[in-house]
């Protein structure tokens, strides 16, 4: 720990803190499980390759509850299982209990309305409703997504039915950047201003478009989590050929799942993942696509959500296709994925890069600052801008199965805030 000045140091049991050493960083595939893995790499650079994969996901619960036969939005959160119904539906948020397919809890969101709520994500803290599908005509002019505190949902079992106050609710008002406005309406089911899937990452809003004309989806970003009124603009482009209609993220790990299907033929069923990406730059990771079945077997899947590292859950809403004599029914259902398979490790690191109070995010590389609570396997480096230090000035509590490196020369205070788990 050279150069490191230290008011309090506690006992480092479960804490590193060593000088990182120099080396010349090797691009390359670095997923295990890719064709052209390479041992050596040392940055990823999207080049992986993957062999054609097949994967049917098991059925959790046939048929998830009645209430939610247009299951859209998918997320765990509080060790509980939400989703709700999409378009036209009331604005109400379903608790369910994975094991019992018992309907816990109906919470109602005072004053929102549900025109087409399409996906739910989670911060740890607060729940983002998005009311952003957009396939009727492409002109919508009031998209938006719904934010409230976790906290703000009572206890299940003495308030079966809850209501969120309308003033823990805010509202975050959007437009896409590149559509003119006021947008012209288009036919259903024919515009490039469609979208399913968010995630928020980096104190950001990333939503991910389902382009009904070109058979991709784009990244767009708002760059705020707050109340008001912004400009989605777009990231990244990706080439999925099919309709892109949910996504997650594993906690944790720069590991994001897309879901979709398409919309021709039998209606095939695709995930990718996306993993080792940089930054915000999601497109960027390697981008692994797993062939799922088609809508008989997965109905119309619309909600994806992990809940133990690569476990998670896939939904579908109820499903009825006639086709000559024949009628398909799928009923709303629940499945289970683990992606352990499929994909390798990508643990989220977070570096200090700037001078001054651990607490600025403007301090931390892409104003990504460690959450709370880091995940095992995640890791803190800090590395301050030449001259400068980290002042650790809140209290901090360092997970086990985590690190923190302070890189050769560098200067990290801790003025008594840090607690070894």
């Amino acid at each position: 720990m050279k150069n490191i000045k230290l008011k309090k140091l506690f006992p480092f049991a479960l804490l590193v803190i060593a000088p990182a050493v120099g080396y010349n960083q090797t691009p390359g595939c670095t997923d295990p499980f890719a064709n052209n893995y390479n041992a050596a790499a040392t940055v990823n650079d999207g080049s992986c390759t993957y062999t054609a994969t097949s994967y049917t996901p098991p059925i959790k619960v046939d048929p998830i509850t009645d209430s939610l036969f247009e299951t859209s939005g998918l997320q765990v959160a509080g060790n509980a299982l939400w989703s709700f119904n999409d378009k036209d539906g009331s604005a109400t948020l379903y608790r369910i209990d994975t094991i019992s397919n018992t309907l816990l809890q109906r919470v109602i969101l005072q004053g929102a309305t549900n025109n087409d709520w399409e996906d739910i994500a989670f911060d740890g803290t607060h729940f983002y409703i998005g009311d952003f599908g957009n396939n009727l005509t492409g002109a919508r002019t009031d998209l938006k997504i719904y934010k409230f505190p976790f906290s703000a949902i009572p206890d299940y079992l003495s308030n079966p039915v809850a209501t969120i106050p309308a003033q823990l609710i805010d509202v975050i008002h959007f437009t896409y950047s590149n559509q003119p406005q006021p947008p012209a309406a288009t036919a259903p089911n024919a515009t490039k201003f469609d979208c399913e899937a968010m995630i928020i990452e980096n104190g950001k809003i990333h939503l991910f478009t389902k382009n009904w004309i070109d058979l991709n989806t784009t990244h767009y970003v708002i760059n705020s989590t707050a109340a008001g009124t912004y400009t989605a603009a777009p990231l990244e482009t990706l080439a999925t050929n099919y309709l892109v209609t949910a996504a997650d993220k594993v906690t944790g790990q720069n590991i994001i799942a897309l879901l979709g299907y398409q919309n021709t033929g039998t209606a095939n069923h695709f995930l990718h993942i996306l993993s080792g990406y940089r930054a915000d730059n999601f497109f960027s990771a390697n981008k692994r696509r797993i062939d799922l079945p088609d809508a008989s077997v997965m109905g119309q899947s619309e909600g994806i959500t992990f809940r133990n590292g690569k476990y998670g859950y896939i939904s579908n809403e109820k499903f009825v296709r006639t086709v000559g004599p024949f009628t398909i029914t799928v009923n709303q259902k629940l499945r289970a994925f683990d992606l352990s398979n499929f994909v390798g490790n990508y643990y989220t690191v977070y570096t200090f890069t700037g001078n001054g109070n651990w607490s600025a995010a403007a301090n931390w590389n892409n104003n990504s600052m460690p959450p709370s609570t880091l995940s095992n396997g995640a890791a803190i480096i800090i590395d301050p801008v030449a001259g400068g230090q980290c002042m650790l000035d809140i209290h901090y509590s360092l997970s086990p199965g985590t690190t923190l490196t302070v890189n050769a020369g560098k200067n990290f205070l801790i003025p008594g805030n840090l607690t070894v788990q």
